[in-house]
């Protein structure tokens, strides 16, 4: 029985996969310079959790800015850790401790979606491709970067997407003979609904049963998937209907933060629509775009239903994310699984043409990275996820200077060099308590420009150098990059010309009063700046010393 489970190439392929993720996993968690991940959104995704009580059927966490399937998830795993580990202090609270292990929990929970997801782009290509188109289409979801790396992130974008697809297998396992209709459109419908009920662009899957039940010459059929998706969507985020002011408060706050932007990370890049060519190119590889796309293509012409069925997932999910103005690597996740069977589906009609080692070849080089994308590049990230993260390495050296001052660039965050140990709480506590908290650090001092009235303050604010004068200063690539892009751009509009000026003018300052150092090697001279959901993982990270002789003594 054991030698016929890993005789399975589906068991082969999600144990391998998983084993892949596994790596690195531990990146950014608290340690003994941080209370808190590295990860923004972890400690407020688990801080959510937490208000669901699944022993008191109690649903509703009076946050929705995403679906709460995954919360409910994560605190099931929280309660499983904290009963193990006892990680509750006398008022009640995680500690410090607990609060790592239930973050590596809940990562080692998408390592399993992220593999899962592996497996069921390769169940997909062995229905409808040939065995090395299907292996090829595994080898790149396995290894592509964006999901390595968002698959050890405690966040809802896995199992979103793994959801997704698991419907668009239900459409195309609905095309095939004598299968029974019914039983995949339900499904179907099913998994779509546990998507948005995880992240709510999830939706989007349910209308790849349209071209399926078209197929079957039962229209009709779609009103029943997508009745079952919305009911799914009801059950698995029951505070739609429960907590119905606050869901629409959060759902319409999601809907208008998507038009009007993430802050300063986007502004004076591409719209959406073309931002998203790129993050498919670096979240898998050039080749797997290009290739993906005229597979699927080749596929259509052919008339093949299957391709149809992915061909209008990714075409409306597509327009889905490209609407707004938030571009994160994480929106197009589910794409990638698509263009990998495009790959697959390219590799066979090459090994149909005669050329078969030539298919094989190409294979093996697209899930490789020749391209610099595919298992170099994801390779190279899981390098970086296993190193000291250049925050804590530049924070540990700041906070061995003893009592000196260190100024900001903007608030304390997961951006900052880990010189205190709260540098990363989340700012829902509100200004008035984080400003008091950021006073009482010593050793080093936190030094941040605050104008008289606080809620006036910038980013950027070159009266930091001027006037408050810190012994260092010192910036992450997080924080740099947006306003760099927007003071090289020509022609911008006025609010990224001030934003680009004021950064300009600070840099003129810095470099007047301030030489730029590097004892602990954190600046790398060839860093690329990623799409920010990426840079989390590597940022670069510069520190400034005041020159003895300065401009403003």
């Amino acid at each position: 029985m054991k030698s016929k489970l890993f005789s399975n190439p589906l068991v082969l392929i999600f144990v391998g996969a998983l084993l892949i993720r596994l790596i690195g996993v531990s990146w950014g968690l608290p340690n003994d310079l941080r209370n808190y991940s590295l990860h923004p959104d972890e400690q407020v995704n688990l801080l959510y959790a937490r208000q669901i009580i699944p022993s008191q059927l109690h649903f509703t966490p009076g946050d929705y800015h995403y679906g709460t399937l995954y919360l409910t998830l994560l605190r099931v795993v929280s309660d499983g850790v904290i009963g193990l580990s006892g990680g509750l202090d006398a008022a009640g609270n995680i500690s410090s401790g607990a609060l790592s292990q239930i973050h590596l929990a809940g990562r080692l929970l998408n390592c399993f979606f992220g593999a899962g997801l592996v497996a069921l782009t390769f169940g997909i290509g062995r229905r409808v491709l040939s065995i090395v188109g299907a292996y090829v289409s595994a080898g790149v979801v396995a290894v592509a970067p964006a999901l390595l790396v968002h698959s050890r992130f405690q966040t809802v974008d896995m199992l979103a997407t793994l959801l997704a697809i698991a419907c668009v297998y239900s459409c195309v396992r609905l095309t095939e003979a004598e299968a029974p209709l019914i039983k995949w459109t339900v499904l179907a419908g099913v998994f779509a609904g546990m998507s948005a009920g995880t992240k709510y662009v999830g939706i989007v899957a349910v209308f790849a049963l349209l071209p399926a039940v078209l197929y079957a010459k039962k229209p009709a059929m779609f009103g029943l998937g997508l009745l079952v998706a919305v009911a799914t969507f009801v059950i698995t985020t029951p505070g739609c209907l429960l907590d119905n002011q606050a869901f629409v408060r959060d759902f319409t706050f999601e809907l208008n933060h998507s038009k009007t932007g993430h802050g300063v990370v986007f502004m004076g890049t591409s719209p959406a629509w073309i931002f998203h060519i790129g993050n498919l190119s670096s979240g898998s590889s050039i080749l797997t775009v290009v290739l993906g796309i005229v597979g699927l293509w080749l596929a259509v012409i052919k008339k093949n239903t299957w391709a149809m069925i992915l061909s209008v997932f990714f075409l409306i999910y597509y327009v889905a994310v490209s609407g707004g103005q938030i571009k994160f690597m994480r929106y197009i996740l589910p794409l990638i699984p698509v263009l990998a069977l495009g790959v697959g589906y390219a590799i066979q009609r090459i090994q149909e043409m005669g050329k078969e080692k030539w298919g094989i070849a190409l294979g093996i080089l697209v899930v490789g990275g020749i391209d610099t994308g595919g298992l170099v590049r994801g390779g190279g990230l899981t390098a970086q996820m296993m190193t000291p993260d250049p925050r804590d390495v530049a924070g540990r050296w700041l906070r061995e200077q003893g009592d000196i001052s260190v100024g900001l660039v903007n608030d304390p965050w997961f951006w900052s060099p880990s010189i205190q140990p709260d540098m990363g709480i989340t700012r829902s506590y509100g200004q008035r308590v984080l400003m008091e908290l950021w006073a009482s650090w010593t050793k080093p001092k936190v030094l941040r420009y605050f104008p008289p009235n606080p809620k006036e303050r910038i980013e950027w604010d070159s009266r930091l150098v001027t006037e408050l004068k810190p012994d260092f200063i010192s910036f992450t690539s997080i924080e740099y990059a947006p306003f760099k892009r927007m003071s090289e751009l020509k022609d911008a509009p006025e609010v990224e010309k001030t934003y680009g000026s004021r950064f300009l003018e600070f840099k003129t300052a810095l470099e007047a009063n301030y030489d730029p150092i590097d004892p602990v090697h954190v600046n790398d001279p060839n860093h690329l700046d990623m799409v920010e959901d990426m840079e989390y993982v590597r940022p670069n990270v510069l520190i400034w010393q005041r020159k003895k002789t300065s401009a403003n003594p």
